[in-house]
Parts: C-alpha cells; structure tokens; sequence
C-alpha cells in the first residue's frame, strides 16, 4: 500500500522536498574520467557533487540524466535564452535530432568531422546521423521553404540535445557524449547585413550572460570544423578550464590561445627552425614546409592549417629541425640548407618557407630574397609566405596596441557565435535574387551550451565549502524554508516571501522550497539546503519559538552586502560567500528586498527577470 501524504494545500506539492526524487548523500561519485590536469580533477570535484546533491545521475560514459532539481536549472537557463532571443526577433522551432547523410556530403563535413559523429543504419540500409550541430538541417529548411528575398531576415533557433562521440568523454557535463544546446542560424541577403546580425547577436548574448550573473570575457576565436571568418567565444574564467585566453594588460584585447596574435619582444630577436608536414593516414608525408618562428614559441597548428590545406585523413605534424639560439639569417639558413636537402619539388609544394611577421625587419628581407635566389637555383619554389604563424604565449606584447602585455587565464568556453558568410548556403545551392542578380544566402550561427552552463556555473561559484551556490537567476529555487520548529506557521512564512517585489519583480513567487522532511534529523536537513546551493534560507528554529526570528542564510555569488547599515537593528555575520543574520519575521521582508536590490546593484545589471 502506498502511504498518502497529508500536507496543507496552502503550498504547492512541487515545493516540497518531500515529494521530490532528490537522491542527495555524502559519498556521490561520477564515473567520470579523470587525468593527472588540475582543470580535470576540479572539473570532476564539481561532477561529484552535483551528483552528491542529486542533481545529476550518470547513466554511461559521457551521458547524464539530469534530476528535477538540475532540470529545473536548465529551464531557467533555457527561459532566459527565450527571452534574449525574442527580443533580437529569433523564432524557435524544433528541427529533428536524426539528420540524413546527404547534406553532410554536399559540404564536406562528412568527411571533415570524421569520428566524432554518431552514425547509424536503418533497416533500409540509409546513413543516419545524431546531430552535432545543425547547419546542414537549417540551409535545406530555409532552401526549400523561402523563395524571395522579402523573407529576410530570418533569424531560427533551437533548445535541443546533440551528440557528439568524444574520445574520452570527461569533466561531467563538461565534455559528454550526449549535451544539451540552443543553436540560432541567421539568414540575410548581403554580407553588409550578416555582419550587422553577427553584432547585433553579440549584443544579446552579452545581454544574456549579464542575467546569468557569473563574471564572463568574450575572446576572438578560431571558428574550426563550423566555418565562417568571424568568430567570438564566451567564457567564464576559472581555473578548471580546458581553455586557455590570452588578455593584453593595457587595451583588453581578449582571444582564445589558438587565435591570439602576440609579438615577441627583443632588440635582435631570434628565431627556431620547424618542419611542418601533411601526413595521410597511413603516416606518409605528403608535402613538406620550413616554418621560422620567434624562439621559445611555437608554430600554431591552427593557423599553418590556413596556408596549407589538409583533406580528409590528413594532418599536421610538427617536427623541430633545430631550436638553437639563432638570429633570423642563421635561422634562414637552416631552413634553406633544409629545403635543399630534400630537393623535391613535388614534396615542397609552391611555397616553401613559412617565416612569421614579427621577425620582419629590413635585414631579414634581404636573407629572404638572397634565400629564394638559392632555393631557385635547386629547382624549388623560393617564396616565402609571411605572417603569424606561431602560438602566443603569455608575456609577448600585444599585437593590437603594441604597449600591453599578454596575460594566460583558464577559462570554460559556454558560448560561441560565427559569421559563416555563403559557406552553407554555396554548397546547398540556398540563393536569392537581389537587385537583379541570384547570390548565395548570408548565414551565421549563434550556439550556447546549456548544460554545460550548469555545471560551469556550480564550478565558477563554489568556495571550496560544503556545498554548491547558485545564481538567484537559475538556482532551482530561490530561497528554501526550513521549519525545525513551527510547522504549522510555514504557510505564513510562504505566503510572506512570495508577496516580496523588488522594483515590480517576484523575485520568490513560485521559487519558494520546502523542507517538510520532517522524518529527517535537523541536522542533516540543514546540511541539506547548504548541500543543494539555494542562495536564500529561511530557518525556523528555536528563536523563532520564542522571539519570532527566523535566521536567514545567504550563499548568493558576488554578493556584496553593508546590510547593517541599511536595515536598523539587523547584524549580518560571515563574508560574501555565507551571511547569516536573524531578522524578525515582520522584518524578513524589507530585510530580503534590500538583499536583493543591493545584488543588482553589485552586479551593475538589472534584478534577473
């Protein structure tokens, strides 16, 4: 026989914590892999305890089900995203997680994106795919719905799960096989237009991860396997990221490691020598290049890989031919001793030395010509391919302003917006006539990860206490009520922190969590509420039986509280991580209201709506 529960119909069952499957306990552990990386191991700390306060239950490697509490994150998360996107005219729809092979062959990306898709047979004997991303999915949309340029803009977006079959899946939600992401695809008919798009989107998501409320940093990004030739990455800067950003000290120019663009410093710099070449799969080498980098750096695989395309199965290997402390002519020479060595055209290739911009000076560009000369004489293409061909490291001078300093931070990327320009659109055959003339669809994409925000946000706002602390705009609830005393006066106290408004908003109004376990020990209920991160809770103990003071604990990030001063007699313990305070219950409001006001004012945005 099931029990039957017998509470006041006063307070809703879904803010009881009694009704929920809330498999909280103090020995939580993910099977998640983990690595000698401090990034890694924090990450995994995180992924523990999220699954120790039963917000998430590992069901396979690199796959979670996310429990209510951690469901209701996301839908906060994911209500906010609606939000920001309707006001930039975004219109959601919900395109299909099984995608056809036949739009990945048209652009490519079949090949190009290689192990990491999930792959499938039907019982006809078709390739089906578990969408990564939906680039391909939304041109044929557009392509076959959309036929006169009066249709754009178009700005579509999504909330859905996508796969991707990682190698090793890690750090919880960080890096799973199974995630959950919005992904928006604009649609314009110039560039001019793309661009503005590409900008006005930025804007949102700016506007978007202010209501998150965690500190974060936009980077200049690579775009990678998507495409495009403008990219920007949103981060939230801790130091269990996989991301490392490279920040200049003087104008704030901010670019993920990859893309960065430093200058070594030096009256006479110096120079290493490499040998970059294309492999195939069978680990022969295809052609062959003499790379000539600042010394102590080295060459950026991602930005050879402009100048020397690689087809499917095929990569970069990097081998270095001599790292001694060479100026810029020795270095030169090495590389032309190098290239004559090989006396293969074929092998070359049509440019054959790659030498990075920051060593440019007058002297070199003789050696260079002097150089080409030589390699002409053998047979061989004597250009040389100038520009930023090395990785920028922390402590080279900026190369925007020229006065600053790169600085390294770990970072989690949980943000990435491209303009794509007619790369889709060409290779889909998505065109519109114009002006008197048919031209390829403008495209961007605009991606944020959901899921992966929820665990970013617990790892960002941690403080290495026992439990986890969420923003007030998608803690599961805002504030819990704890009755160890006085349950019979909880409705009260619901009844009182709903009525609550800041500048027109409720910021509780169904928000509110109950602790009705009254079978548990106080103890470990109190633990509890701590344990599942709620900034707000509302106690009820023994002051309250005598004096009718409730005792307030704040866990809010980036709180910054004078409460002493703004609300008379009420003294406030702890520091910005943990508050603790006992107010009087017709004070509880007042006192919350200047809690919350003084959040938004900390945070220099808007009470999360």
């Amino acid at each position: 026989m099931f029990g039957v529960r017998r509470h006041s119909t006063e307070i809703p069952q879904n803010s009881r914590l009694s009704w929920m499957l809330l498999p909280t306990n103090k020995t939580g552990k993910s099977d998640s892999s983990s690595n000698n990386s401090n990034s890694i191991s924090s990450s995994n700390d995180t992924t523990d305890m999220l699954t120790k306060a039963g917000y998430i239950h590992q069901s396979s490697a690199g796959i979670f089900t996310l429990m209510p509490m951690a469901q209701r994150v996301v839908d906060k998360i994911e209500c906010i995203v609606d939000e920001e996107m309707g006001r930039v005219g975004g219109q959601k729809l919900a395109m299909p997680t099984l995608l056809t092979q036949n739009s990945w062959l048209k652009t490519g990306r079949w090949e190009s994106t290689g192990e990491e898709l999930f792959s499938l047979t039907d019982r006809r004997g078709s390739t089906m795919i578990l969408g990564p991303t939906h680039e391909e999915e939304v041109t044929e949309l557009v392509r076959s719905t959309v036929t006169s340029y009066r249709r754009y803009p178009l700005r579509l977006y999504q909330t859905t799960r996508k796969f991707r079959d990682e190698t090793r899946p890690r750090a919880g939600l960080l890096r799973g096989r199974e995630f959950i992401m919005k992904d928006m695809y604009s649609f314009d008919v110039t560039k001019e237009k793309a661009i503005e798009t590409f900008w006005t989107l930025e804007a949102a998501y700016r506007k978007f991860f202010d209501r998150i409320g965690v500190p974060y940093v936009v980077a200049d990004a690579d775009s990678g396997n998507i495409g495009g030739t403008l990219s920007k990455e949103f981060h939230f800067v801790n130091g269990s990221g996989e991301d490392t950003l490279l920040e200049c000290t003087n104008c704030g120019y901010t670019a993920n490691e990859e893309r960065a663009q430093g200058v070594s410093t030096g009256a006479q710099p110096l120079a290493d020598v490499y040998c970059v070449m294309v492999q195939n799969a069978a680990k022969e080498t295809l052609s062959a290049r003499a790379v000539v980098v600042p010394k102590d750096h080295k060459p950026s695989m991602l930005k050879i890989s402009k100048e020397i395309p690689i087809g499917p199965k095929q990569s970069l290997v990097v081998v270095s031919i001599d790292s001694g402390t060479n100026g810029v002519d020795e270095a030169l020479d090495v590389a032309v001793r190098w290239q004559g060595s090989l006396r293969n055209p074929m092998l070359l290739g049509a440019s054959a030395t790659l030498v990075d911009s920051c060593l440019r000076d007058p002297g070199a560009q003789t050696q260079c010509a002097t150089h080409g000369a030589e390699l002409q004489h053998w047979g061989l293409d004597g250009t040389i391919s100038w520009g930023d061909w090395h990785v920028a490291q922390s402590g080279d001078t900026c190369s925007r302003c020229r006065s600053g300093v790169l600085q390294a931070q770990r970072s989690i990327e949980v943000g990435h917006i491209f303009y794509l320009g007619d790369k889709y659109s060409r290779a889909m055959e998505l065109s519109v006539l114009y002006e008197n003339r048919q031209t390829p669809v403008q495209m961007g994409c605009y991606g944020i990860g959901i899921s992966r925000i929820l665990q970013a946000v617990a790892e960002c706002c941690q403080t290495g206490k026992q439990g986890l602390r969420w923003p007030l705009s998608i803690a599961p609830y805002a504030v819990a009520v704890l009755p160890l005393v006085g349950a019979d006066r909880v409705p009260e106290v619901y009844a009182l922190l709903s009525e609550i408004s800041v500048d027109g908003y409720r910021p509780f109004s169904d928000n509110i969590a109950v602790d009705d376990r009254d079978h548990l020990r106080p103890g470990f209920r109190l633990n509890d509420v701590e344990l599942l991160g709620f900034p707000v809770t509302v106690v009820l103990g023994k002051r309250f039986a005598t004096a009718e003071e409730v005792e307030v604990q704040l866990r809010i990030p980036h709180l910054r509280l004078a409460i002493a001063e703004s609300v008379d007699g009420i003294h406030v313990s702890g520091d910005d991580h943990d508050c603790r305070a006992y107010v009087k219950l017709d004070k509880l409001s007042a006192f919350l209201t200047t809690v919350i006001q003084g959040l938004a004012d900390s945070l220099a945005v808007p009470v999360p709506k």
